[in-house]
């Protein structure tokens, strides 16, 4: 099956600093950038794609060369702002990011005559760890196109295929 729209926040390689493990690795394994962008997603990206990428601050850089190894050209970035700080060295973070991209040529949706465009900014709380907003979901639902796809998935949600370890997944996505 081929999806218009992939939604995917993957494990990148986030370790928390000092004696106690506070970062990722705590909760769940991480993969090294080379192994995410190794995936496969071509075999499931529509011809015309959207996606939307989840980056931590530190991972930018290696967000961008992710969905360029997938095939996507960067357009913008959706900020989640938190209502409380979480863990940093330089700077404690309060912010995410959800990278943009677009495989081909698949405009926003049109109902109605009318364009149905995101905002780049949720204000939202933050959840159990790595949860992320559920008005993302739903901006995404209004934007793009069916059929839907999230990659490292942790939950089912209606009218969503899910692809991840820790959820029984819709497809198979063979690493490398």
């Amino acid at each position: 099956m081929k999806f218009n729209t992939i939604y995917a926040d993957p494990p990148w390689m986030e370790r928390g600093g000092g004696k106690i493990k506070r970062g990722a690795d705590r909760h769940y394994p991480l993969m090294k950038t080379s192994e995410i962008m190794a995936l496969p997603i071509q075999n499931i990206a529509s011809e015309n794609c959207h996606l939307y990428l989840w980056v931590t601050n530190n991972f930018l850089p290696d967000g961008l060369m992710v969905m360029k190894a997938w095939g996507f050209r960067y357009v913008t970035t959706i900020t989640w702002i938190k209502d409380r700080i979480g863990l940093g060295q330089y700077f404690r973070g309060i912010t995410e990011h959800c990278l943009f991209g677009v495989k081909g040529h698949l405009p926003y949706k049109v109902i109605d005559g009318k364009r149905q465009q995101g905002k780049t900014v949720i204000v939202a709380p933050k959840g159990q760890h790595s949860e992320k907003p559920e008005e993302m979901r739903q901006m995404i639902e209004k934007v793009s196109y069916g059929p839907y796809i999230e990659l490292f998935a942790r939950k089912a949600s209606p009218g969503w295929c899910v692809w991840g370890d820790q959820i029984q997944s819709d497809i198979e996505i063979k690493r490398s």
